[in-house]
This record gives structure tokens, sequence and C-alpha cells, in this order.
């Protein structure tokens, strides 16, 4: 049988009391960044995808839109909200002050008429319609000197605890 030192009573909860916070903290760390990163995955996929998108659909004149549902639907993991825009660019000859930055809405996609996109880019919408700068019909999709497409995304992480950051943008080009 083992006995105690009478000055070592008290000595594993001073232990634990040191041990714990440091262990909580280093838990909370794993999993914020591992969300950060999932983000940051999330959006530089949505980014490669809204330039496959733009590639695929070429000249279609709602061409825009499809990419913008695409990138939505890469992005759905990342809950896209505030803080998210779109810009589809092109990489080649595109003035930068022409661009839109394409902002997600309120989620109005069964609503009649409404366009969850600001500005629009659906034609098929004539009354939230905003016809885009690089008016999709005018791409050059023939051989052997296509047109170029760009599609950068941009994403607010807002982080869960605040204790390392409140919010991070990433931000992507396809």
């Amino acid at each position: 049988m083992h006995k105690r030192n009478d000055g070592e009573k008290g000595a594993t909860i001073v232990e634990a009391a040191i041990v714990y916070p440091l262990l909580f903290i280093a838990i909370f760390a794993i999993v914020e960044f591992g969300f950060a990163f999932k983000d940051w995955l999330s959006v530089s996929h949505a980014a490669r995808e809204g330039a496959r998108a733009g590639a695929t659909y070429g000249n279609d004149p709602s061409a825009d839109m499809l990419i913008l549902q695409d990138v939505e639907e890469t992005l759905a993991t990342a809950a896209i909200g505030t803080g998210t825009s779109v810009r589809i660019f092109d990489p080649v000859g595109g003035a930068t002050s022409d661009v839109y930055d394409y902002t997600p809405g309120t989620g109005c996609t069964d609503i009649p008429g409404c366009c969850d996109w600001t500005p629009c880019p659906d034609p098929f919408r004539p009354s939230s319609y905003v016809a885009p700068w690089w008016d999709p019909t005018s791409r050059d999709v023939s051989a052997p000197f296509t047109d170029r497409i760009g599609v950068e995304v941009q994403f607010s992480h807002n982080w869960i605890t605040n204790f390392f950051f409140s919010s991070t943008d990433f931000n992507s080009a396809g």
C-alpha cells in the first residue's frame, strides 16, 4: 500500500487546471482551422467549376446564369451568403471596370420573375435582367482563336468562436 505524502494533496487538481484549458484551446483550434480549410477548398473548387462551366456553356444566352448556378451548387457546403461574390470576366481583353460582381440574393428561386443574383444575368427573366458588359452571345467559341473566360469567387468565412478571428475572406480565380 502506498502512503500519500501530505504535500501532494490537490496537485492533480492544479495540474488539471493548467492542462485542460490548453487542451480545449488546441481542440477548438483544430476544429476552427478545419472548417476554414474546408471553406477555402470549396472556394477554390467553385472557381474552377465556374470556369469549367463557362467553357462548356460558351455563347449560350444564359451562360452567366448557368455559371452562377454551378458555383452556387459547389459552394453549398460552405453556406453561401453574405460576403460572397462571383466575378465572370475576360482574362485576356476585359477591362476590370466593366466587370460585374454578382452577389447572391435571398433565395427567391421559387418566385416567378425573381432572380437570385444581383445584378440578374438571366435573360429569361426580363423584369430583373441586367445585360452583362460581356454578353455571352458575343463570346467567340469557334476554333482556333476562342475567347477565354475567367471566374473569380470571393467568400467570407465566419469563425465559430471568434477566438482567433471574426471573419476571413477567401478569394480564388479559375
